[in-house]
């Protein structure tokens, strides 16, 4: 009877080497693109924010437009920005802020 060899299964240590190199690799790939995706949340938080305020300085602006005939309106803003005031209206200044 022919005896039967048994195969040892060994495994080739360059094969082990590749594989964890692989593993590796992908380990450090993984952290990067983990740490990018953080910094794309942080950056679209941001442009969510300014957003929102450029939102709401676009609603004000609306609303000014929408007064440019009112009569009173014009003449708070001639006095609130340009310091301006009607004949015989006295104008004072607070100086201790």
């Amino acid at each position: 009877m022919a005896q039967k060899k048994k195969a040892a299964h060994r495994t080739n240590p360059a094969l082990v080497l590749l594989i964890a190199a692989l593993v590796i690799f992908l380990g450090i790939e993984l952290i990067q693109v983990g740490q990018r995706l953080s910094e794309a949340r942080q950056q679209q938080a941001a442009l969510e924010r300014q957003l929102q305020m450029q939102t709401q300085e676009n609603q004000a602006l609306e609303s000014d437009l929408a007064k440019k005939d009112d009569e009173e309106f014009i003449k708070d803003l001639a006095r609130d920005q340009l310091g301006l005031a009607e004949e015989g209206e006295r104008i004072f200044y607070d100086v201790n802020d």
